[in-house]
Protein backbone atom coordinates (compact mmCIF):
# COMPACT_ATOMS: atom_id res chain seq x y z
CA UNK A 1 0.00 0.00 0.00
CA UNK A 2 2.00 3.10 -1.31
CA UNK A 3 1.34 6.52 0.31
CA UNK A 4 -1.16 8.66 -1.59
CA UNK A 5 0.72 11.41 -2.49
CA UNK A 6 -1.96 14.17 -2.85
CA UNK A 7 -3.52 13.53 0.77
CA UNK A 8 0.22 13.80 2.12
CA UNK A 9 0.24 17.28 0.55
CA UNK A 10 -2.43 18.45 1.33
CA UNK A 11 -1.59 17.53 4.89
CA UNK A 12 1.77 19.14 4.90
CA UNK A 13 -0.01 22.19 3.44
CA UNK A 14 -2.72 22.35 5.63
CA UNK A 15 -0.20 22.10 8.76
CA UNK A 16 2.44 24.91 6.73
CA UNK A 17 -0.58 27.55 6.60
CA UNK A 18 -1.61 26.95 10.04
CA UNK A 19 2.17 27.35 11.14
CA UNK A 20 1.79 30.83 8.72
CA UNK A 21 -1.29 31.95 10.76
CA UNK A 22 -0.58 31.03 14.39
CA UNK A 23 3.36 31.95 13.82
CA UNK A 24 4.40 34.09 11.40
CA UNK A 25 4.51 37.86 13.01
CA UNK A 26 6.38 40.56 11.35
CA UNK A 27 7.72 41.69 14.41
CA UNK A 28 10.09 38.81 15.07
CA UNK A 29 11.19 37.99 11.50
CA UNK A 30 14.06 39.80 11.41
CA UNK A 31 15.18 36.95 14.43
CA UNK A 32 13.85 34.17 12.57
CA UNK A 33 15.53 35.28 9.43
CA UNK A 34 18.82 35.71 11.80
CA UNK A 35 18.02 31.96 13.34
CA UNK A 36 18.00 30.55 10.00
CA UNK A 37 21.16 31.90 8.16
CA UNK A 38 23.28 30.43 11.43
CA UNK A 39 21.99 26.98 9.48
CA UNK A 40 23.75 28.87 6.14
CA UNK A 41 26.86 26.70 7.05
CA UNK A 42 29.54 29.51 8.27
CA UNK A 43 28.88 28.59 12.26
CA UNK A 44 29.74 24.95 11.77
CA UNK A 45 33.54 26.27 11.35
CA UNK A 46 33.34 28.20 14.27
CA UNK A 47 31.39 25.29 16.32
CA UNK A 48 34.36 23.37 15.37
CA UNK A 49 37.10 25.30 16.11
CA UNK A 50 35.53 26.48 19.63
CA UNK A 51 35.21 22.74 20.75
CA UNK A 52 39.01 22.65 19.64
CA UNK A 53 40.23 23.12 23.12
CA UNK A 54 37.86 21.45 25.41
CA UNK A 55 39.11 17.67 24.74
CA UNK A 56 41.45 17.46 21.58
CA UNK A 57 41.06 13.55 20.84
CA UNK A 58 37.61 13.95 20.82
CA UNK A 59 37.72 17.13 18.77
CA UNK A 60 39.50 15.23 16.01
CA UNK A 61 36.91 12.81 16.38
CA UNK A 62 34.24 14.82 15.99
CA UNK A 63 35.67 16.91 13.12
CA UNK A 64 36.25 13.82 11.28
CA UNK A 65 33.23 12.43 11.69
CA UNK A 66 31.40 15.70 11.05
CA UNK A 67 33.25 15.82 7.71
CA UNK A 68 31.93 12.33 6.60
CA UNK A 69 28.54 13.07 7.96
CA UNK A 70 28.29 16.41 5.45
CA UNK A 71 29.85 13.71 2.55
CA UNK A 72 27.21 11.63 3.35
CA UNK A 73 24.27 14.01 3.60
CA UNK A 74 25.70 16.64 0.94
CA UNK A 75 25.08 14.43 -1.69
CA UNK A 76 21.69 12.51 -0.59
CA UNK A 77 20.31 15.96 -0.23
CA UNK A 78 21.14 16.70 -3.74
CA UNK A 79 19.51 13.54 -5.18
CA UNK A 80 16.68 13.67 -2.98
CA UNK A 81 15.77 17.33 -4.04
CA UNK A 82 16.04 16.21 -7.57
CA UNK A 83 14.28 12.99 -7.80
CA UNK A 84 11.03 14.71 -5.63
CA UNK A 85 11.35 18.19 -7.33
CA UNK A 86 8.41 19.22 -4.74
CA UNK A 87 7.47 22.67 -5.62
CA UNK A 88 8.50 25.10 -2.69
CA UNK A 89 5.22 26.76 -0.70
CA UNK A 90 5.53 30.00 -2.89
CA UNK A 91 5.32 28.20 -6.34
CA UNK A 92 2.94 25.37 -4.92
CA UNK A 93 0.38 28.01 -3.11
CA UNK A 94 -1.28 30.77 -5.26
CA UNK A 95 -0.93 33.90 -3.55
CA UNK A 96 1.86 33.23 -1.19
CA UNK A 97 5.39 35.05 -1.28
CA UNK A 98 7.93 34.00 1.07
CA UNK A 99 9.47 36.02 3.35
CA UNK A 100 13.28 34.66 1.77
CA UNK A 101 14.39 33.98 -1.65
CA UNK A 102 15.72 30.28 -1.39
CA UNK A 103 18.89 29.17 -1.80
CA UNK A 104 17.73 26.89 -4.82
CA UNK A 105 15.10 25.63 -6.40
CA UNK A 106 12.84 22.72 -5.03
CA UNK A 107 11.64 21.87 -1.40
CA UNK A 108 12.31 18.45 -0.51
CA UNK A 109 14.14 17.65 2.06
CA UNK A 110 15.42 20.77 3.62
CA UNK A 111 18.87 21.31 3.24
CA UNK A 112 19.50 23.39 5.69
CA UNK A 113 17.49 21.20 8.66
CA UNK A 114 19.63 18.52 7.51
CA UNK A 115 23.02 20.06 7.98
CA UNK A 116 21.73 22.02 11.39
CA UNK A 117 20.96 17.94 12.49
CA UNK A 118 24.20 16.96 11.36
CA UNK A 119 26.14 19.19 13.37
CA UNK A 120 23.53 18.79 16.32
CA UNK A 121 23.88 14.91 16.31
CA UNK A 122 27.91 15.05 16.02
CA UNK A 123 27.71 17.10 19.23
CA UNK A 124 25.52 15.17 20.65
CA UNK A 125 27.82 12.07 20.09
CA UNK A 126 30.99 13.87 20.90
CA UNK A 127 30.18 16.60 23.47
CA UNK A 128 27.00 15.50 25.22
CA UNK A 129 26.77 18.34 27.61
CA UNK A 130 25.86 20.34 24.85
CA UNK A 131 23.42 18.47 22.88
CA UNK A 132 20.30 19.91 24.46
CA UNK A 133 21.53 23.35 23.32
CA UNK A 134 22.69 21.83 20.00
CA UNK A 135 19.30 20.28 18.87
CA UNK A 136 17.24 22.82 20.27
CA UNK A 137 19.55 25.05 17.80
CA UNK A 138 18.73 22.72 14.68
CA UNK A 139 15.21 22.64 15.56
CA UNK A 140 14.64 26.09 15.81
CA UNK A 141 16.42 26.32 12.30
CA UNK A 142 13.95 23.66 11.16
CA UNK A 143 11.30 26.24 12.47
CA UNK A 144 12.38 28.85 11.17
CA UNK A 145 12.48 27.51 7.57
CA UNK A 146 8.33 26.93 7.81
CA UNK A 147 8.28 30.57 9.31
CA UNK A 148 10.18 31.64 6.47
CA UNK A 149 7.89 30.38 3.94
CA UNK A 150 10.53 28.13 1.95
CA UNK A 151 9.70 24.44 3.44
CA UNK A 152 6.76 22.44 4.49
CA UNK A 153 7.15 20.62 7.64
CA UNK A 154 7.37 17.54 5.47
CA UNK A 155 10.60 18.95 4.12
CA UNK A 156 11.80 19.84 7.60
CA UNK A 157 10.98 16.49 8.91
CA UNK A 158 12.75 14.57 6.24
CA UNK A 159 15.48 17.37 6.77
CA UNK A 160 15.61 15.89 10.02
CA UNK A 161 15.57 12.44 9.42
CA UNK A 162 17.94 12.99 6.81
CA UNK A 163 20.71 14.76 8.80
CA UNK A 164 20.75 12.38 12.08
CA UNK A 165 21.29 9.43 9.82
CA UNK A 166 24.10 10.88 8.07
CA UNK A 167 25.19 11.58 11.08
CA UNK A 168 25.27 8.64 13.35
CA UNK A 169 26.47 7.03 10.27
CA UNK A 170 29.66 8.89 10.33
CA UNK A 171 29.89 8.45 13.71
CA UNK A 172 29.61 5.01 13.99
CA UNK A 173 32.38 4.75 11.19
CA UNK A 174 34.59 7.02 12.75
CA UNK A 175 34.37 5.74 16.44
Amino acid sequence: MGINKSRFQQADTDAFLWVQRKFCKKTYMPIVRMLSRTGDGWLYAIIAFSLLGYDYQQHQNFFYSCLLGFALEVPLYMILKNKFKRNRPQDYLQNFQAKINPSDQFSFPSGHTAAAFVMAVQILIFFPAFAILAIAWATMIGFCRILLGVHFPGDIFAGVMLGVLCSFLAGAIIL
